[in-house]
C-alpha cells in the first residue's frame, strides 16, 4: 500500500446538507465520508470527479487523505490533476441523493463505484468514457437514466435495471461495445431513440413487458436474443442477424439497399407492443434453407422450450427439425451442460431407449454428470416400464 495521497475536496452547504463542489488531487482509491462540517453529504456537483485527461495507473493501490475547503463560488468545471494516482474505486455514502451530469466523466481507469442507497437519478453523461467500468450495481429505487449516462463505456459487459425505473432516455447506452446483457423492467414506460447504438455485442435482451420492443432492437441488425414477458406467459425468441448495403444504380441514380440474412424478414414480425407468431413461426423454411445450422437449432429450442402463442402445426415442425437432427443436437446440448434442454427432449418425446446408448457415451466424454444421471434415470424408469408391459401382455 503506498502512503496516502494528499486530495482536497471542495464543497458548500446547502439548505439539506452539504454539496461537494470538486476532488482536486487523486488516489486510486477513495471513500468519500458521510459527514463534512458536521452535516450530512447529499449533493455531488456537475463535473465534481470528472478529469480531462487522467493520470496513469499506479502499481499499488493508494489512498486519499482529504483536506476540506469550503467555497460556495467555486467554478464547476473538469480539470486535470497534475500529481496522484488514477481513480480505480469509489465508494459514495448512502447520505448522497443528487449526482450532477459529467460528475465522473473522463475517468477512464474507474472500475468500481458504489452508489448511493437513495440515488434516483443517473445524469446526463455521469459515466461518460469510464472505459474501465465492467460492474455496476445500480440503486434499487432507481427511476431515471438521463441521456449518455453510459456513453462509451466499453467494458461495460451486463447491468441489472431495477424494476422502479420509468425512463431510459437517448444513447444512454451509446458505445458501450461489449454490453451482451440487458433486461427492460415492464415499468419502463419511457424509452428514447437510440438507447443502444453500437452496442454490438449486445445478445441478451429481456422485456418486462411487450412495449417499445421494436424501436429498440431497430439499430440492431446482429443476432438478438429476446425474452418477452407477457400477462399470460412468455416467449424467447431468437433473431437472426442480417447484413445490408446500398448498391447505386446510376442510370436512375437511385440507391438500393441489398438485404443478405434473414434476419430483416423476422424483424419484421417483431412490433413495438405485440409479436405477430403466426409471421414468425412461419418463417421457419427460410431459415432452415438460409442460416447456418446451429442457429436454427437454438430458434427452435428456444420457440419449443417457451410455446407462447405456437400453433400445433408450428410446434410440429420444429419438433421435426430436431427428430431429423436428433443426435446431433442431444450432443450439441450435452457439451454445453445443458440438463434442461435434454430434459425438453425428453418430454417431447424425443428421447428414445434406441438413442440411450450413444448419448451416454457423449455424457461421459464431456464430463456432463448431471445429465448422465439424468439419462441413467430415465433409461431405468423407461425400461422398467418396456419389462412390465411386457409381463402383462403375456
Amino acid at each position: 500500500m503506498k502512503a496516502a495521497q494528499s486530495i482536497t475536496l471542495y464543497y458548500k452547504h446547502i439548505p439539506d446538507g452539504i454539496m461537494l463542489l470538486r476532488m482536486e488531487g487523486r488516489a486510486s482509491s477513495v471513500v468519500i465520508p458521510e459527514i463534512i462540517d458536521n452535516k450530512m453529504v447529499t449533493a455531488i456537483a456537475p463535473f465534481a470527479f470528472a478529469i480531462e485527461e487522467e493520470l496513469p495507473l499506479s502499481d499499488e493501490e493508494s489512498l486519499a487523505a482529504f483536506t476540506f475547503i469550503q467555497d460556495d463560488a467555486l467554478l464547476l468545471a473538469p480539470i486535470c490533476a497534475s500529481e496522484g494516482a488514477a481513480l480505480k474505486h469509489l465508494h459514495l455514502p448512502d447520505s448522497i441523493h443528487t449526482i450532477g451530469e459529467y460528475a465522473f466523466a473522463g475517468c477512464r481507469h474507474l472500475e468500481r463505484v458504489h452508489l448511493p442507497a437513495s440515488l434516483r437519478t443517473l445524469s446526463d453523461h455521469l459515466f461518460s468514457d469510464c472505459s474501465a467500468l465492467e460492474k455496476l450495481y445500480l440503486p434499487s429505487e432507481l427511476t431515471y437514466i438521463d441521456p449518455y449516462a453510459f456513453y462509451n463505456c466499453q467494458r461495460l459487459s451486463s447491468l441489472a435495471l431495477p424494476e422502479t425505473l420509468l425512463s431510459i432516455k437517448r444513447y444512454a447506452f451509446y458505445n458501450c461495445r461489449l454490453l451482451t446483457t440487458i433486461n427492460i423492467p415492464k415499468n419502463t414506460l419511457h424509452l428514447e431513440t437510440g438507447i443502444f447504438l453500437n452496442c454490438d455485442s449486445l445478445h441478451d435482451l429481456h422485456f418486462g413487458k411487450c412495449r417499445h420492443v421494436s424501436d429498440i432492437i431497430s439499430g440492431l441488425n446482429h443476432e438478438l436474443l429476446l425474452t418477452i414477458d407477457f400477462p399470460d406467459g412468455r416467449a424467447k425468441l431468437l433473431i437472426p442477424d442480417f447484413q445490408y448495403e446500398y448498391i447505386e444504380d446510376t442510370p436512375a441514380r437511385m440507391l438500393h439497399t441489398v438485404n443478405y440474412g434473414t434476419g430483416h424478414l423476422f424483424r419484421q414480425s417483431i412490433g413495438n407492443y405485440d409479436i405477430d407468431f403466426r409471421r414468425y413461426d412461419e418463417l421457419f423454411y427460410l431459415t432452415r434453407r438460409e442460416d447456418a445450422a446451429e442457429l436454427v437449432l437454438l430458434l427452435v429450442v428456444c420457440r419449443l422450450s417457451h410455446p407462447y402463442r405456437l400453433p400445433d402445426e408450428h410446434q410440429e415442425n420444429y419438433v421435426s427439425y430436431v427428430r431429423e437432427h436428433f443426435i446431433w443436437a442431444a450432443e450439441y446440448y450435452i457439451r454445453k451442460k445443458d440438463l434442461d434442454t435434454i430434459r425438453l427432449f425428453a418430454k417431447l418425446g424425443l428421447l428414445s431407449q434406441t438413442h440411450l446408448p450413444e448419448l451416454l457415451q457423449k455424457a461421459q466424454k464431456h464430463h456432463a454428470a448431471s445429465i448422465i444421471s439424468f439419462l441413467m434415470d430415465y433409461q431405468h424408469k423407461h425400461s422398467n416400464r418396456t419389462s412390465a408391459k411386457k409381463t402383462f401382455d403375456l
